[in-house]
């Protein structure tokens, strides 16, 4: 894995194939071969019915074990030479096929006096042959990969044509195999017997048929149909792990690059947009990864979007757009909700006093604290108009008890408006005071603007009579309407003010204080909301 630092933004994660473990060598196999191996010898000389049974049965597992062995020996080269430069792989993988059926041999020959000596006869050979022709035919299936990956790769950039291609080669050389052993058997033979004459290993070139000693070379003469199924079963014994070793060959290369999307996919499904594939491998992996590349861009770049569109609506119109799967229309609709404006008061003449940067410090200062308190009682900020915000409650989002949020909501805005005062948050601006009007009733909630842009808001008599009573309503006091205070449990206390008369209405409306809220009738609601109780009780 490599990372790839960016310009302001986190580090990409490139993944690349994992580093293949080491193989473990097949300790089981191995023992195997040495029970049997010690079995056989004790089988020869006791005699004992059960030794030949347990000898026999351990046989197959032994010449398994064997053949595993020779897999093991023959994949850890290969990854050894992975490391190294082109013209030593190919030097390693042209040799091996044809240098480990040979050291078998001569293996087998050398040990087959020491084999016969202690009763074993030629199993100790024939398992030292099973291991290395399986060697041999791995090499076999290893060449292939390589001349594939080194010579063929660039001309065939398909894996599916790889794979055709790597078994066409494996037909042929197989092929090529049998033909060469069925031709060069008898060859081989007489030079081997011409060897062992010579004294350099032990053959005898007889064997016994019905009790007669017969030359072997003679035999393969006169019955050439034996030659050739030997032929062919020598050729199997070689061609099978070929074919074994080249698709479990290819079938890891599949797996190397599978790895990394498994592992990107798991952690985009996380969260992590730092993750991206490297480009390589056949082309069908190119494209895998460069549209896993593309997708996490797109999706890193959808995520910074949201974010930015975030900070522009309210997190009730964002969820509600991720709701309708990004559809952003919001059908207009009249709805029973409340509303209030907060307006700082002689914010105009204060801006006039002091630099624009101490002004916007401070509006932000403010501002932070509003918005997030607005945000914990599940307000929809609609808008801010210049020191003023309006806030609504019961759109988009459905609130049974939208009043009672709206009040509870204009109560903290005032709580903290106070603290920050205390706090001298404001600097050389001193303090500000806030007055906020409430009202509720029917209006018109929906998106307003134009197909590129869209707001959603509210409009009606409610929404004006809030502004109407935020405009009366002194510093540091909530004024609410009729309706509102309505709405209200009997633990938020309200105090009924003068009528008034208000711009747009033709009859006097009665507001309510809620904040600061009377001292005497709060002790009259409380007394009435303990004897509500103890008469329910």
């Amino acid at each position: 894995m490599a990372t790839v630092p960016l310009s302001g933004q986190t580090p990409l994660r490139i993944l690349t194939p994992a580093v293949r473990p080491r193989l473990a060598f097949p300790a089981r196999s191995l023992v195997f071969i040495l029970v049997a191996s010690a079995l056989y010898p004790a089988h020869h000389f006791s005699k004992v019915g059960a030794l030949e049974a347990a000898a026999v049965l351990f046989s197959f597992p032994a010449f398994y074990g064997a053949i595993r062995i020779g897999a093991w020996a023959e994949a850890v080269l290969f990854m050894g030479m992975q490391r190294r430069g082109v013209p030593a792989r190919i030097l390693v993988a042209l040799i091996l096929p044809v240098l480990a059926p040979a050291a078998g041999i001569a293996a087998a020959t050398q040990v087959k006096p020491l084999s016969v000596a202690v009763g074993a006869g030629d199993f100790a050979g024939g398992i030292i042959v099973v291991g290395f022709l399986w060697f041999a035919g791995a090499a076999l299936g290893s060449l292939v990969v390589v001349f594939i990956d080194l010579v063929i790769s660039a001309m065939v950039p398909g894996f599916r044509e790889r794979i055709m291609l790597a078994i066409l080669v494996l037909v042929v050389l197989v092929f090529l195999l049998a033909v060469g052993v069925v031709m060069g058997a008898p060859t081989l033979l007489e030079w081997m017997l011409a060897q062992a004459a010579k004294g350099n290993f032990q053959m005898d070139g007889k064997i016994t048929i019905e009790g007669k000693a017969t030359d072997v070379t003679q035999l393969m003469k006169d019955h050439p149909t034996a030659v050739l199924a030997g032929a062919l079963a020598l050729t199997g014994l070689l061609g099978l792990p070929a074919m074994i070793s080249a698709c479990g060959k290819l079938a890891d290369a599949v797996m190397e690059r599978f790895h990394p999307l498994i592992v990107a996919l798991e952690a985009l499904g996380k969260g992590e947009r730092d993750v991206r594939l490297e480009v390589a491998g056949s082309t069908d992996f190119q494209k895998v990864s460069r549209s896993f590349n593309v997708m996490a861009e797109a999706l890193t770049l959808a995520e910074r979007m949201e974010r930015a569109f975030g900070q522009y609506v309210s997190p009730q119109v964002l969820s509600r757009i991720r709701a309708q799967h990004g559809e952003a229309a919001l059908p207009a609709s009249l709805r029973d909700a409340t509303v209030f404006f907060a307006d700082i008061r002689g914010f105009t003449s204060m801006s006039e006093k002091h630099t624009p940067d101490v002004v916007v410090g401070v509006l932000n200062k403010y501002f932070e604290r509003v918005v997030a308190t607005i945000n914990a009682h599940d307000g929809y900020l609609n808008k801010f108009i210049g020191d003023a915000v309006v806030v609504v409650f019961n759109g988009p989002i459905d609130q049974p008890d939208h009043a009672e949020r709206a009040t509870r909501c204009a109560i903290a805005i005032q709580n903290a408006v106070d603290e920050l005062n205390a706090s001298g948050a404001f600097g050389e601006v001193g303090s500000l005071r806030v007055g906020i009007g409430i009202s509720t009733g029917s209006m018109v909630c929906g998106n307003v603007g134009s197909a590129r842009q869209m707001e959603y808001t509210v409009i009606g008599d409610t929404v004006n009579l809030s502004a109407r009573l935020t405009s009366q309503a002194p510093a540091g006091e909530i004024w609410i309407s009729e309706p509102t205070a309505r709405g209200l449990p009997l633990s938020l206390p309200t105090t009924p003010l003068e009528p008034m008369k208000v711009k747009g209405k033709d009859l006097q409306v009665t507001p309510h204080r809620v904040w600061p809220a009377d001292p005497a009738r709060t002790l009259s609601v409380t007394t009435s909301e303990s004897r509500l109780l103890t008469t329910r009780a």
